[in-house]
């Protein structure tokens, strides 16, 4: 924070934002998107002015300005001073995450792709250097015979080796040089063997989980709609991820006690990235795990990340409550099926940019995005939770009327 300041009919702050750019974690922290050369904003900044028991004192009518440089500050008129004066707590959200996209493969099969032309041309020369005696174009030949090794035929998708076979029958007769040339074409026919043995090597290696820790991370600071959105660019996943599952669970005050969230992603060959985050709240760190799986058959059938974490915003999510008034904690909780919905003599309720509204059983089915809030009794994974409402966004046409 740089200022405070008074104005002729306002009062103003004024906050510094000093991006810390770092390539090779794909973050980028701004206040603009540049395109083209010109520079536009993706959406305005957020400032979240609460009182004491945490309610929104402004409710969204305050001024805001940008510059010089990365100066950015929030106008308050004076006609809503009076609600200051029992201290407020005032937060800016104008964090800017790009993803940056990855080749689509591991690092081990970067590493070999680099490496084994190297390998080969280094094989190559040695057999050219303990040949036995002179011979003309004799490098071109030893290309020639390890292409013809390597070369296969494939039948009813079974790849098999004939290049190696014709070498056999043909190209055994005594010759000069005969034996380097016969392990050229060995060479070639190592080229046929690691083409089968590779492939489930590496996937073997990708499908290990990894696990990497962010540290440094205020979620009071970024929301958890910015949690979400850094960890989709640290990961990375790309704008079709899913969301797989997301817990969290918050005091009485709104602060988050625990934070659990998983992503899922499809990537080349039927094959999919899951990305598994815990956020320590006293350590402020996320841990992030990586792994891979050959199918996910309820992938089309689950919510957009892009959806949900603009859905935490819009709607204000995490500000929903379970039944039976106040709770020392409230735990949220995603079914990320985009489902119908059919759960009579429950306490149901849809949300939507206006509001929270009943849905009564007459109005069920409701087909749509589920989020279930109840009162655990602890921070203990086993706590009984309590007075548990069912909350439906995404409602589309067939549920219950908005």
């Amino acid at each position: 924070m740089e200022k405070v300041g008074k104005r002729e009919k306002d009062l103003y702050i004024q906050l510094n934002v000093v991006p810390h750019p770092n390539p090779k974690s794909g973050q980028l922290l701004n206040i603009s998107h540049i395109t083209n050369d010109s520079f536009t904003h993706t959406n305005g900044p957020e400032w979240i002015i609460t009182d004491t028991t945490g309610k929104d004192v402004l409710g969204g009518t305050y001024g805001g300005g940008e510059g010089p440089g990365n100066a950015i500050s929030v106008d308050i008129p004076d006609t809503q001073l009076a609600k200051f004066a029992q201290g407020v707590h005032v937060r800016f959200s104008g964090f800017y995450l790009y993803g940056y996209t990855k080749l689509d493969q591991s690092t081990i099969s970067i590493w070999l792709s680099a490496l084994f032309p190297l390998i080969v041309i280094g094989c190559l020369i040695m057999l050219y250097r303990k040949r036995s005696e002179p011979e003309k174009n004799l490098g071109w030949k030893l290309i020639g015979h390890m292409l013809l090794g390597g070369f296969t035929f494939t039948l009813n998708g079974l790849r098999l080796p004939l290049g190696f076979v014709v070498y056999l029958l043909f190209f055994r007769k005594p010759r000069p040089n005969l034996s380097v040339k016969d392990k050229a074409a060995l060479l070639g026919l190592a080229m046929y063997v690691l083409q089968i043995v590779m492939p489930p090597v590496v996937h073997h290696f990708d499908s290990v989980p990894k696990q990497s820790i962010l540290r440094h991370v205020s979620v009071e600071q970024l929301g958890v709609d910015g949690l979400l959105k850094m960890v989709i660019a640290r990961a990375p996943v790309s704008n079709q991820a899913r969301i797989e599952s997301f817990e969290t669970v918050l005091d009485e005050y709104g602060e988050v006690k625990e934070l659990l969230f998983q992503f899922v992603d499809s990537v080349a060959n039927g094959r999919y990235t899951h990305i598994s985050a815990v956020y320590h709240a006293s350590e402020q760190s996320v841990t992030l795990k990586r792994s891979t799986s050959d199918g996910w058959l309820q992938f089309s059938q689950t919510v957009l990340a892009d959806n949900f974490i603009n859905k935490v915003q819009e709607l204000a999510l995490l500000k929903l409550k379970p039944a039976g008034g106040e709770h020392r904690y409230v735990k949220l909780e995603l079914d990320p099926l985009f489902a119908s919905y059919a759960m009579k003599n429950e306490s149901n309720f849809g949300v939507n940019e206006k509001g929270v509204y009943p849905i009564g059983d007459n109005q069920l089915p409701v087909t749509a995005t589920r989020l279930i809030v109840c009162a655990p009794q602890s921070l203990d994974r086993m706590s009984v939770c309590e007075d548990q409402i069912n909350y439906y966004f995404n409602i589309v046409e067939g549920g219950a009327l908005e």
